[in-house]
């Protein structure tokens, strides 16, 4: 399907949405409806989900602008996967790519969507950076099963390292991680308007299926033992000390809070979108 719309013999510019997922099955839905509503289609691959994500992608696929692609590649190549979906993209008409986690919502304060925000951007800017800011569970998080609307609480600065959307080129290549690309020459990143609202610390029991796999997926690749390390140590951590020590040593220590009014660190700031 060409998703790219035509004037004479013209592309207009589409900006595709691009993601990996893997057993995400408590927040896909409202993460692709979010991103759907920013960019004018989504290519999506999902890397052996267990479950129900798939299941899910599949009845999305008839409600959004979705392609859904099948992943059987357990590594955690991210920098070759997501370059090739950019590609992919760029086949169906995309001349801008968002690439974001599926724990993660995009937007821009001061367009209607971050797709017009990188239509308008001149031809010397290769990226656009968003900067980011992480949610975490609390104990007074409403019973809600839309983790977007429950998490409400985030921390007040942003994370040290921004994401990036990328313009299309042949000679594009998305690194690892999402934080930056690199092109021949070099990349030129225009530095506003872009907002992400990250969402990777859902509860206890999704940060340990999270970590295993993630684990997994990073033995399973030759990558330097530095990518990807904080993966690689939970997994090991929950292997020698079993889920319980994970839970009280990582997640609760440093992801969850049992007072957040009194956490001067945190503000409550619903993800806006």
């Amino acid at each position: 399907m060409d998703h790219a719309d035509t004037v004479g013999d013209l592309y207009v510019t589409d900006v595709a949405g691009i993601t990996m997922c893997r057993d995400e099955a408590d927040i896909i839905g409202p993460f692709l409806r979010k991103l759907a509503a920013q960019v004018d289609f989504i290519v999506i691959a999902d890397n052996n989900s267990v479950d129900g994500t798939r299941d899910i992608l599949a009845d999305l696929e008839r409600e959004l602008p979705l392609t859904v692609l099948d992943d059987p590649e357990v590594g955690y190549f991210q920098s070759a996967k997501m370059t090739d979906l950019a590609h992919r993209a760029a086949s169906l008409g995309a001349t801008w790519v968002v690439p974001a986690d599926c724990d993660e919502v995009w937007y821009a304060p001061f367009h209607h969507r971050v797709a017009d925000l990188l239509e308008e951007l001149a031809p010397q800017w290769f990226c656009a950076a968003a900067t980011l800011y992480d949610h975490v569970a609390t104990a007074i998080d409403p019973d809600e099963p839309d983790p977007l609307s429950r998490l409400g609480w985030r921390r007040r600065e942003p994370a040290p390292l921004v994401k990036v959307a990328c313009r299309v080129r042949d000679d594009l290549t998305i690194n690892q991680g999402n934080h930056s690309a690199s092109y021949d020459g070099g990349a030129t990143v225009y530095t506003d308007h872009l907002v992400i609202r990250h969402f990777p610390y859902r509860s206890s029991e999704q940060m340990i299926r999270k970590a295993l796999n993630g684990a997994e997926a990073y033995a399973a690749t030759d990558l330097p033992e530095d990518q990807g390390a904080h993966w690689r140590q939970y997994g090991q951590l929950i292997a020698q000390e079993g889920e319980a020590a994970f839970t009280e040593n990582v997640f609760r220590k440093w992801f969850w809070s049992a007072d957040p009014n009194a956490d001067r660190s945190l503000l409550f700031d619903p993800c806006p979108v």
